[in-house]
């Protein structure tokens, strides 16, 4: 098929690493459900719709013992993944600029194949072709992930997106397209009386969504030829169809019916329980969701959709949470709220379990295995004299951090990660990372996360390559304030510091807080593994 030009090499896609399609985020959700994927330090990937290649790149750089391949039609930004992998020096991983229509068996099997954002852009003959790829090149054990806008909550996003279309095609350069789309949403908010006029608050909301994206994201949402959303069921068939079945979502608190409140999760028990596909579409309906991020594996898979806090026992844990009560009380009779920065909370009453997540929120990002952690918060608990289960301590957290992941608090993995949040004498980030940070603000972390850095956390970044001690990154830095990179200000007074002793005294307290920052961000490699 003919690639030779695209929309995107117009219009280039600002793409991120996205940490809920790695490897070993998958495979933690396949192995919930009874499906052992493929070891994630020596598997295949396949990205399908990789942009330049911000999440395959980022994936290859964190696991150097496995392989990748990323498709896609736009010669712009696969030159783009090219000039990265080349500085780089990744010899794990190889861009090709082909149409997914193009990708056949002699491509091989994968692992793991990902596709995001790309599904409900491309005409059905592309989707079709995506789903045959899935069925085709997966392996035995191999787990897809597939995202895509979503009914019923797309028929009110569709509303704009007509809108926008109809009047930006009268447009022909995308900057006026995009201009022209937004400003006719705004006069048609502008033009309804009565501000609590439902179609004024629905307009007005979306375009406040939109206000939050980047241009080049708008545009190729709510102006390309092609957005086709689907309900989940229709979805859900056309797996069918081609002999594979739904294994679950990336994000796997959104499959969890408790998670509405008691009295829509018993209604939704009663219509749904006995039919996953239906339930997952009864709750579509609920939340109107617009977005799904699918799972999917082959038919002949079997999968146990009874999950048990066994399974827990084996997993690496962690947590950000932290307790809504800024004094919060370890005793039984207090229940306290742990959230998470996303607003995920879990209410807590036993001490064992406050004591559990207040620990890995001190450890985070660093999982820890399951049984150091039921070892830590039962020293705790009975170093403070509380209640700590005793032998039946594991079967206990067991549940309770079964409840946690089910609420999006706890996430968990299988394999140790390949960061640390011990800096060490040499401290050292990713090569993929120093060149981010040569180039620009946002930087990739070993978690698959977009992070963005000031001045300093840049400058600092830039500089470890594993060949500097802490004293050398104090005098870097003193060369960065030299240059006037940054002013060091004292804390009491907010005054500028010039004396060059002051100045490195203070920086060698400032640098170990930069250190700590980047650890805390999965920005620092694990001894070893560079």
């Amino acid at each position: 098929m003919d690639v030779s030009k695209t929309s995107y090499d117009e219009i280039p896609y600002q793409n991120d690493p996205f940490s809920q399609t790695w490897p070993d985020r998958l495979a933690a959700v396949a192995k919930l459900f009874g499906l052992d994927a493929a070891p994630t330090d020596g598997c295949r990937v396949l990205e399908l719709g990789c942009a330049s290649g911000a999440n395959v790149i980022a994936m290859a750089q964190a696991l150097p013992g496995s392989r990748f391949v990323g498709v896609d039609a736009s010669s712009r930004q696969i030159a783009e993944g090219w000039r990265i992998i080349g500085a780089l020096g990744l010899k794990n991983i190889e861009l090709k600029h082909i149409d997914i229509l193009d990708v056949g068996e002699g491509f091989g099997e994968f692992d793991y194949v990902v596709s995001h954002g790309v599904f409900s852009w491309v005409p059905p003959a592309v989707q079709d072709r995506i789903i045959a790829i899935c069925r085709q090149n997966l392996t035995p054990r191999g787990v897809a992930y597939v995202s895509y806008n979503t009914y019923p909550g797309w028929h009110i996003r569709g509303i704009v997106r007509d809108m926008m279309t109809y009047h930006g095609k009268q447009f022909r350069d995308p900057p006026t397209q995009l201009g022209q789309a937004k400003a006719l949403v705004e006069f048609v908010v502008n033009a309804l009386p009565g501000e609590s006029n439902p179609y004024k608050q629905l307009l007005h909301k979306e375009l406040e969504n939109i206000g939050g994206y980047q241009d080049a994201y708008v545009h190729h949402e709510h102006l390309e030829e092609n957005n086709q959303p689907l309900y989940f069921h229709e979805f859900a068939r056309k797996l069918a169809v081609n002999g594979l079945q739904y294994l679950g979502e990336a994000e796997f608190a959104s499959m969890v019916s408790t998670n509405f409140g008691a009295e829509i999760a018993a209604t939704l028990q009663r219509i749904g329980a006995h039919d996953i596909l239906q339930m997952e579409q009864y709750m579509d309906f609920v939340r109107c969701r617009t977005f799904r991020q699918t799972l999917i594996c082959r038919a002949g898979v079997p999968l146990n959709r009874l999950l048990r806090p066994e399974l827990v026992k084996g997993f690496l844990l962690s947590s950000r949470a932290v307790p809504e009560n800024p004094e919060p009380s370890l005793a039984v009779a207090n229940l306290e709220v742990f959230r998470t920065p996303s607003g995920s909370g879990l209410n807590c009453r036993h001490p064992l379990t406050k004591i559990a997540l207040r620990i890995m929120a001190r450890e985070w990002p660093m999982p820890l295995a399951f049984p150091a952690l039921v070892a830590a918060s039962q020293a705790e608990a009975d170093r403070q004299g509380l209640p700590s289960e005793g032998a039946g301590a594991g079967d206990f957290l067991a549940g309770e951090m079964l409840a946690g992941m089910a609420a999006g608090v706890v996430e968990w993995r299988l394999t140790p990660p390949p960061f640390t949040t011990d800096p060490g004498e040499h401290p050292t980030t990713t090569p993929l990372a120093r060149l981010q940070a040569a180039e620009g603000t946002k930087v990739s972390s070993l978690r698959g996360e977009s992070i963005v850095l000031d001045g300093i956390h840049r400058h600092v970044l830039r500089h470890l390559d594993g060949t500097r001690d802490r004293a050398g990154l104090v005098e870097d830095l003193l060369a960065f304030l030299a240059e006037g990179g940054h002013t060091l200000l004292r804390e009491e007074d907010q005054s500028p510091v010039t004396d060059k002793n002051e100045m490195r005294r203070l920086l060698d307290t400032a640098s170990d807080k930069v250190l700590q920052n980047l650890a805390r961000s999965a920005l620092l490699v694990r001894q070893g593994r560079e």
